[in-house]
C-alpha cells in the first residue's frame, strides 16, 4: 500500500531548459492560468519553458530591455520581420468571404401562435383555425394586431403579437428562415411551423443586410491577415528553438505549427 501511495505522490521531474532549471513554485504559480487545459501543470511548464527559451535567445542576440517581456518582444520583432500583405491578398480574402463582411438582416415582426404541438384533434382544430384566420388577414391585414390579442397562445398577445426587432439568432431557425425567404414587409402567405406550433407572421418593417464596401473593411482585413501571418511565423520560430534546445522534464510533442484559422471578427 505504501508503495502505491509513494508512486502517486512522486514529485514531477524538474523542468530544465539548456541547463536552466525552472523552479517548481513558478510552475505551480502559473498552473491556474491553464485550468482549462487537460493537464494544467504540464501546460504551465511548457509555457514557462518557451519563455525561458526566448529569454535565453534574447541574451545571445544581445538584446537589452527594462524587463523580460520587453526583451522577448524586441527579439520577436528583430528575428521575425513582419511581411507586407499585398492588396491582391486583401481583395482575394474579401471576395472569398462575403458573409464575413455583411451587415445582418433586421425584421420588425408580429406573430400569432397556435399551439399545435400535441398532435391531437385539438391541435388539428387549431391548425384549421390558423388557416382560416390567415385567409381573413390576407383580405384585412390591418386586423392582425387585434387578432393576435384575441387568439395568440404567445405572451406577446398582450402587445398585439409584437416581437420587436429580430436579427439572426434571435428566433428559432425555421422562423428566421421564413423571414429571410419572404424578405420584405407584409403578411407571410403561409403559416410557419416551429417547435412551438404554427405561426402567422406579419413583417412590419424590413432592412435587408448588405455586403460592406471593400474600402470600408480593407484595412481591417490587411491587419487580420498580417496578424495571422505573424502568429504562424512565431509558432515556426519557437518550434525551431525547441528543436535545437536541450529540454527535459516537459514534453512538447509535435512542435510543427498548426495552420491558423480563417476567422475575421468583423461583426
Amino acid at each position: 500500500m505504501d508503495q502505491v501511495v509513494k508512486l502517486y505522490s512522486r514529485k514531477p521531474r524538474p523542468v530544465i531548459v539548456n541547463g536552466e532549471t525552472i523552479p517548481e513554485d513558478a510552475i505551480a504559480a502559473a498552473t491556474p492560468d491553464f485550468a482549462d487545459s487537460p493537464k494544467p501543470r504540464d501546460a504551465a511548464a511548457r509555457a514557462l519553458a518557451v519563455q525561458v527559451l526566448l529569454r535565453q535567445r534574447a541574451v545571445v542576440a544581445g538584446i537589452e530591455a527594462e524587463d523580460e517581456a520587453a526583451a522577448i518582444e524586441r527579439l520577436l520583432a528583430a528575428e521575425i520581420p513582419r511581411e507586407t500583405v499585398s492588396q491582391e491578398e486583401v481583395r482575394r480574402y474579401y471576395e472569398g468571404n462575403p458573409d464575413r463582411f455583411s451587415s445582418g438582416d433586421l425584421f420588425q415582426v408580429r406573430h400569432i401562435l397556435f399551439d399545435t404541438r400535441a398532435g391531437d384533434e385539438g391541435a388539428k382544430e387549431r391548425a384549421r383555425q390558423a388557416a382560416d384566420l390567415l385567409l381573413r388577414l390576407k383580405d384585412h391585414p390591418e386586423g392582425f394586431e387585434a387578432a393576435a390579442r384575441q387568439v395568440s397562445a404567445c405572451t406577446s398577445a398582450e402587445v398585439g403579437g409584437q416581437l420587436g426587432q429580430l436579427s439572426a439568432g434571435s428566433v428559432v431557425p425555421e422562423f428566421w428562415s421564413a423571414l429571410v425567404a419572404f424578405g420584405r414587409a407584409g403578411l407571410l402567405p403561409n403559416p410557419v411551423e416551429t417547435r412551438f406550433g404554427l405561426h402567422l407572421i406579419q413583417v412590419d418593417h424590413c432592412v435587408r443586410g448588405r455586403v460592406l464596401p471593400f474600402e470600408i473593411v480593407a484595412d481591417r482585413i490587411r491587419e487580420h491577415l498580417a496578424d495571422r501571418r505573424d502568429t504562424l511565423a512565431q509558432r515556426e520560430y519557437v518550434a525551431g528553438l525547441i528543436a535545437s534546445a536541450q529540454i527535459s522534464g516537459v514534453d512538447f510533442g509535435d512542435t510543427s505549427p498548426a495552420p491558423p484559422g480563417p476567422g475575421l471578427p468583423l461583426e
